[in-house]
């Protein structure tokens, strides 16, 4: 088969800002000391993306991207296109901060909290290019401008207000305004209040899940001794609470110049408290899958460590259990060694649950984000493992995706029309094929979350296990339109699942429908948006998407919000598959015409990079990121096209 890639340069990435801003050499070097880490077992640590000074992280929504804060001028984006759990790239968004440390996404928006004021910048989502500096929105600029303990912690609470953590800007004094306190404002920055306050020095907080009580760690006073005071996790379930500082300064230890001091209003003391010095910053509740199950509702906690002790402590994760009436029970070391023989190689700051359960801990002494996963052992020791031979005797093979382990999952029609003979195929690492799932009818589109595949399949949905379980989650009519050819899957970061129905030959009934992680079906846009014929659906940041018509040729990008479809190219024949490459390439298949094109962005001049199959269908990303899965459906093959 002729093949003639079209890249574009090094030069093209460097200008689109898609050239990673750090070296990623240390890394190398984080790696061989993760030996000395204490883990439980079946637990995991492996080392997710080089970031210098890594602080607070935040979730982007729907792409996945992490963005990350630091003490410093910069704030980063860490990027996992493929989804392998491994960061593809790391972009600096900003650089001229005050002590950008901490970030949080809300509706779209990257929010960054500075020293003295908190802004935010319009969704990022793929497009990391955008000129955030010029689109910074200063939303609230009253922040005590102190360099003492000025790094801000920033999360949205289940109010939809955003909640900072203001420190002391001493060890021990008195404070005023709103020093020593956590204040919350609108999402516009209006309504800024004082939510809780006598509080050194706190640099985490989430909310529990089950009642949606604030938590947060507190920083005892410094120069006291080796073992006074506390560390501190208190509770805030409602406004106007005063938590001691500087009247107490860690539990109930009080400096001498205070003791004979009244404090405001009644003390809340600790909900739990840890060693003296141990500098409990960021923490999160788990509600994740992936871990134990007794994990959930439970509190992880980046011990950043003792900088003024004689014996250091911390330099740990630790975990905080809950009862069932959602009280603290207890607590333990979740991982440690991080301190070894008084010397310490790592200081964890922060902690962020990914999508598929696992938990991401920055660390902003090394300048590294470790991942915590479970139960993946036997998965990452074939990670990205392939045969790339070509697979004959498929019977119309339409769509395909990779596993993070190598293997290839492949939808076959069959018969076209003919009930019971679809099949979902395994294509194994050595190039060796099996049935997982048959019976089907005509499964076409494919896509897997968290290790579980979801198939359309006619007039149906159907979740498939990779042991072979499945079972049909939408039904016909359980659809609010007619389905009459449900094609394509997508699935954000979120689980929410996306399939279009690209109608009969003249797109009657057309449309794409949602089916969100409750389990609600709703049609998105129907036969009148404008796209004749939706095929091949991809995420294209925060509530967008790029969609294939099938009947026309033409890309769409689609605002799922507003419901509204806009052509943003055209000229692509019978536009079948959508998928983006490692480096942020777009790829368009051409079913009619057997063509596959590649796009540097949807507007972009696309490159012809083959034109020799016989008819190009639902195409993906291979797990190492090299190939394009490519599915014959008229040749019945499929094909591993290189792309680097």
């Amino acid at each position: 088969m002729k093949f003639t890639l079209k890249t574009l340069n090094t030069l093209t990435l460097a200008s689109l800002g898609l050239i990673s801003t750090a070296s990623f050499a240390g890394a190398a070097d984080v790696e061989k000391n993760l030996h000395k880490l204490n883990v439980p077992d079946g637990f995991k640590v492996e080392v997710y993306a080089e970031v210098p000074g890594a602080r607070q992280m935040a979730l982007g929504q729907s792409t996945g991207t992490v963005f990350v804060g630091t003490r410093g001028s910069k704030v980063y984006a860490v990027v996992d296109r493929n989804k392998d759990r491994k960061a593809d790239e790391v972009v600096t968004i900003l650089d001229d901060l005050k002590v950008g440390n901490g970030v949080a996404m809300y509706q779209g928006n990257l929010y960054v909290a500075e020293q003295n004021r908190i802004a935010r910048y319009a969704a990022p989502g793929f497009d990391l290019t955008l000129p955030f500096k010029e689109m910074r929105e200063v939303i609230y600029e009253d922040l005590p401008d102190k360099a003492h303990h000025g790094w801000r912690y920033i999360d949205f609470g289940p109010d939809g207000k955003l909640y900072v953590t203001v420190g002391a800007p001493c060890n021990i004094c008195d404070v005023e305004g709103m020093e020593a306190t956590i204040i919350r404002m609108n999402p516009d920055g209006s309504e800024a209040e004082i939510y809780a306050e006598g509080i050194r020095n706190s640099v985490g907080m989430d909310f529990q899940p089950e009642t949606g009580v604030l938590y947060f760690t507190d920083n005892g006073g410094d120069m006291l001794g080796d073992d006074i005071p506390p560390e501190e996790l208190n509770a805030a379930p409602e406004k106007g609470l005063h938590f001691g500082f500087p009247y107490y300064v860690g539990g109930d230890t009080q400096h001498d110049d205070w003791k004979d001091k009244t404090p405001p209003k009644d003390v809340t003391f600790p909900v739990a408290e840890f060693q003296a010095h141990t500098a409990g910053l960021g923490m999160k509740f788990y509600t994740g899958n992936m871990f134990p199950e007794d994990f959930k509702g439970d509190v992880i906690i980046a011990q950043h460590g003792s900088w003024n002790r004689t014996e250091p402590v911390g330099y740990q994760l630790m975990r905080v259990t809950f009862d069932d009436n959602n009280q603290v029970s207890g607590q333990e070391t979740f991982i440690d060694g991080w301190l070894q023989d008084g010397e310490a190689w790592g200081r964890p700051t922060d902690v962020l649950q990914l999508p598929d359960g696992s938990v991401l801990v920055s660390d902003d002494f090394n300048g590294v984000i470790y991942r915590v996963s479970y139960g993946e052992e036997a998965a990452t020791s074939k990670t990205a493992t392939h045969s790339t031979k070509t697979i004959e005797g498929l019977v119309m093979p339409e769509s395909a995706i990779a596993h993070p382990d190598g293997r290839v999952f492949v939808t076959e029609i069959g018969e076209f029309g003919k009930q019971g003979d679809g099949k979902v195929t395994i294509v194994n690492t050595d190039g060796s094929t099996e049935t997982l799932v048959d019976g089907l009818n005509d499964p076409k589109g494919i896509d897997m979350f968290n290790n579980i595949l979801y198939v359309a399949d006619v007039d149906q949905l159907v979740k498939i296990s990779l042991d072979g379980q499945h079972e049909v989650i939408v039904e016909a009519d359980g659809f609010p339109g007619k389905p009459v050819f449900l094609n394509d899957v997508e699935i954000d970061g979120h689980g929410n699942i996306y399939v279009s129905d690209s109608g009969d030959d003249d797109g009657k009934h057309a449309g794409i429908y949602l089916i969100n992680t409750e389990g609600k079906v709703s049609e998105i846009i129907n036969a009148k948006s404008g796209i004749k014929r939706p095929n091949g659906l991809l995420m294209d940041g925060y509530n967008k998407m790029l969609v294939a018509d099938f009947g026309t040729g033409d890309l769409f990008q689609l605002d799922i919000a507003a419901a509204k479809a806009t052509k943003v190219n055209s000229g692509f024949g019978g536009a079948d598959g959508l998928v983006r490459d490692t480096d942020g390439f777009l790829y368009i298949s051409d079913w009619a015409n057997g063509k596959v094109w590649q796009l540097n962005e949807p507007k972009a001049t696309p490159q012809l990079i083959t034109d020799e199959y016989e008819s190009a269908a639902d195409i993906a990303l291979s797990a190492d990121g090299k190939h394009i899965l490519m599915p014959d459906m008229k040749a019945g093959k499929l094909y591993f096209l290189p792309i680097k």
